[in-house]
């Protein structure tokens, strides 16, 4: 543990390019908070944006073999990545359990804080596997592929809404942050309700954690790391 400490500060300038880039998309006054269908599409129809957006799924899958290649799990890493991967699963329960998709504008909640509590939830589990995994230039690239792969999914997602809700999703993105989280009064509104976690199946989710996990255990005791 103290020898990724000491890498740590070999690579702090590649952690400052990253939590720009972060500051860049999820600032409150970012314009990607008031774009519009329109201009979505055209963002999506050009570049990177458009390629990651049809390709997603390979991407995320390739990322996740090289992670398991590169990885060297510990007893420490796991312990360090375990709590951070379950808050990230209890947001993604808790925003499960308050919207309703494509029906309503959900402000209760987690959405409340932030638009897209679920991916804000993916964050941390992606976090606290890359964590887990014991490497750092492993975790320097996972944010980079986070980034890569939900920037576009967001604006495609929130381009949807504004074309389905109109000036009622343009006034709750005005209000609201898209991904760092900021308090508000309508926190505790709403009612959390079971059914929609099951609806939304969450519960597929959580199995998949405890897969991954037992994962991680076994391939640190395959490479004698644990």
């Amino acid at each position: 543990m103290w020898n990724l400490i000491r890498v740590a500060g070999h690579v702090s300038s590649g952690h400052a390019i990253i939590l720009h880039a972060w500051m860049r998309f999820a600032h409150p006054r970012s314009w990607r908070h008031y774009m519009s269908q329109a201009q979505s599409e055209r963002r999506l129809a050009s570049g990177w944006r458009r390629i990651v957006e049809q390709h997603r799924i390979r991407v995320s899958v390739l990322f996740a073999l090289v992670a398991l290649y590169f990885a060297r799990p510990s007893w420490d890493s796991i312990m360090l990545g375990l709590p951070v991967i379950a808050i990230g699963e209890g947001v993604r329960i808790w925003a499960s359990g308050h919207i309703q998709k494509m029906a309503e504008v959900t402000r209760t909640g987690p959405y409340s804080l932030c638009r897209h509590p679920l991916y804000l939830g993916h964050a941390f589990i992606t976090l606290g596997f890359l964590l887990a995994a014991a490497n750092l230039w492993l975790l320097l690239a996972g944010m980079v592929v986070f980034l890569l792969i939900f920037v576009p999914t967001m604006d495609r997602e929130e381009g949807d809404l504004v074309r389905h809700f109109g000036e009622e999703y343009r006034q709750y993105m005005q209000a609201v942050p898209r991904f760092i989280p900021r308090f508000s009064a309508d926190l505790l509104r709403g009612r959390f309700d079971w059914s929609l976690v099951a609806k939304h199946r969450e519960w597929n989710n959580v199995l998949g954690l405890i897969g991954g996990l037992i994962g991680l255990v076994l391939l640190g005791w395959w490479r004698g790391s644990l």
